[in-house]
């Protein structure tokens, strides 16, 4: 409706700095969370500029690989990443912010590769399964891969990943539920791939995730504000009307 259209610009007015700062985050691509040509970069992207401009801060994004986009985090060449789940190693060398979003990630197969009933990983010790590099599972899935438990084939990207699955290479690939699908849906795969996969009803984990300062003065400096801007976005209701947008594939139509 056009009042709401209208409501929306005088929220953003009344939110608008006087003057501003300017942040560098390495990014990289997650339909339909995070992508250079998606709507707004993706729901998470979107938050994330949106945070920062009520705080007086401008971002601007380099999508990278998402190793290089870790690796440039920790070598400053950017002040912050969007964005990764927490694990001991990150929370030792960066600053995890509020949550931005929560993944509940299923393990994806093809519909003629039967799962038996499973309770724990192990229990499927038999099958090969796909990752995607630099993403974090959970210490379980890399403890039993060490262990050679799991039989694992990392890939450099989702797509890379999702292929492997559909050709048979690898026949259990644990992914963000609505990544999945919506990367199945696009236009990277032929028509009716989706229709060959299913996804296990049983959560495999889930993740919450977070942008990634360097802890620094200046760091901390910057997740105070960032918090402060993602705590303003969940009060009056933008967090929810962005995640609405994304639902209804309208990106950044406000």
């Amino acid at each position: 409706m056009r009042w709401r259209g209208v409501a929306g610009i005088a929220l953003a007015l009344a939110f608008a700095p006087a003057g501003a700062d300017e942040v560098v985050v390495s990014t990289g691509e997650y339909a339909p969370w995070t992508g250079e040509n998606l709507p707004g970069g993706g729901f998470v992207n979107r938050v994330v500029r949106e945070a920062f401009r009520r705080e007086g801060i401008t971002v601007k994004f380099k999508y990278r690989p998402w190793t290089r986009a870790l690796a440039e985090l920790r070598d400053g060449t950017v002040q912050g990443s969007s964005y990764w789940g927490r694990d001991p190693a990150r929370d030792k060398d960066f600053l995890p912010s509020d949550v931005l979003v929560e993944h509940r990630e299923l393990l994806f197969h093809r519909k003629d590769k039967i799962l038996p009933k499973w309770r724990r990983l192990a229990d499927l010790s038999g099958f090969r399964f796909g990752a995607t590099r630099s993403y974090t599972y959970t210490p379980e899935f890399w403890a039993l891969t060490r262990q050679g438990v799991l039989n694992v084939t990392v890939s450099q990207d989702d797509e890379s990943s999702l292929r492997k699955l559909l050709g048979g290479s690898v026949d259990i690939l644990p992914m963000d539920e609505f990544s999945g699908w919506s990367i199945l849906s696009s236009g990277a795969f032929p028509p009716g791939s989706r229709d060959l996969v299913v996804a296990e009803p049983m959560p495999f984990s889930v993740i919450s995730g977070h942008l990634m300062l360097r802890k620094t003065p200046e760091g901390e400096r910057l997740l105070k504000r960032f918090n402060h801007g993602l705590a303003s976005m969940k009060t009056d209701g933008t967090l929810e009307a962005y995640r609405e947008d994304m639902f209804r594939g309208s990106g950044a139509s406000r």
